[in-house]
C-alpha cells in the first residue's frame, strides 16, 4: 500500500512538473533564435558551444574572438535559466565537447531571491550533465551591473545580490565537479561589486572593450 501511495504520489510530481513546462512561455525573439538553430547544422561532439542570454548572443563570432573556428553562439537576448533548459534538446544529443554557460541574470530581474536562481541553474547543470556526460561544462559567474548608468528598472537594487549568487554557484560547482570561471572581479570598479563604467552603456550590457576582458578570462579553457 505504502509503495502505491509513493508511486501516485510521484506520478503527480511528474505531471506538475509537464504542465509546469507547458505553461512556461518566452519573447518573440526566443523562438525565432530557436528556429535559427533548429535550421543550422546539427551540434556535433567537436563544437564548443557558448550558452546564455543577450550578454552571450551579443558576443556575436565567438570564433573570432577567443580565435576558433568550432564555437556556436547559443545565447538568446532576454534568457532565463528555464528558458535554456527548455532549449537544451537543440544542444545535448550532438554531445558537444564543452560549454560555457552564462545565465541568471533575467532571472534576477524577476525578483527571485539568490538561493531561487542557484536552484533554477542547478537544475540546469544536472540535466547537461545527465544527457550529455561526455561534455565539459564550464558555469561562468554573472557580471556585475552599474545601477548609476542602468536604464532597466527591474535591476535598481540588485547590484549586491549578483556577488552572493556568484559565491553559491561556486559551491554549487564544487558539489557537481564543474569549473567555475568567476569573470566577475575583471569587470568591477575597484574594490567594489559595480560594473566599471566605460565598459557598459545601459548599466547591463558590455561593450567591445567587455568583451575583450570576457575573452582573455575564457583563453585558458580553450583548445
Amino acid at each position: 500500500m505504502k509503495r502505491l501511495l509513493a508511486i501516485f504520489i510521484a506520478m503527480i510530481a511528474l505531471n506538475a512538473i509537464s504542465a509546469q513546462e507547458m505553461q512556461r512561455t518566452y519573447t518573440p525573439h526566443y523562438y525565432d533564435r530557436c528556429k535559427l538553430f533548429d535550421n543550422e547544422a546539427p551540434i556535433t561532439s567537436t563544437d564548443i558551444v557558448m550558452l546564455g542570454n543577450s550578454l552571450t548572443e551579443n558576443g556575436k563570432d565567438w570564433n573570432k574572438r577567443l580565435g576558433t573556428n568550432n564555437i556556436r553562439n547559443r545565447g538568446i537576448i532576454g534568457d532565463e535559466a528555464m528558458g535554456v533548459y527548455d532549449r537544451l534538446h537543440q544542444i545535448l544529443p550532438g554531445k558537444p565537447k564543452k560549454i560555457f554557460l552564462m545565465i541568471g541574470v533575467n532571472d534576477v530581474s524577476h525578483d527571485l531571491t539568490a538561493d531561487s536562481v542557484v536552484c533554477l541553474i542547478g537544475q540546469l547543470v544536472g540535466k547537461i550533465q545527465k544527457e550529455s556526460p561526455t561534455t565539459t561544462l564550464y558555469l561562468q559567474s554573472l557580471l556585475p551591473i552599474n545601477e548609476n548608468k542602468s536604464k532597466y528598472k527591474t535591476m535598481i537594487g540588485k547590484t549586491l545580490l549578483i556577488p552572493q549568487i556568484n559565491d553559491k554557484l561556486q559551491v554549487l560547482c564544487y558539489d557537481k565537479g564543474i569549473t567555475f570561471i568567476n569573470l566577475f572581479p575583471l569587470f568591477t570598479e575597484g574594490n567594489t561589486y559595480v560594473l566599471r563604467e566605460e565598459l557598459t552603456r545601459d548599466g547591463l550590457h558590455i561593450i567591445d572593450e567587455g568583451y575583450d576582458i570576457w575573452s582573455k578570462g575564457l583563453a585558458e579553457y580553450i583548445d
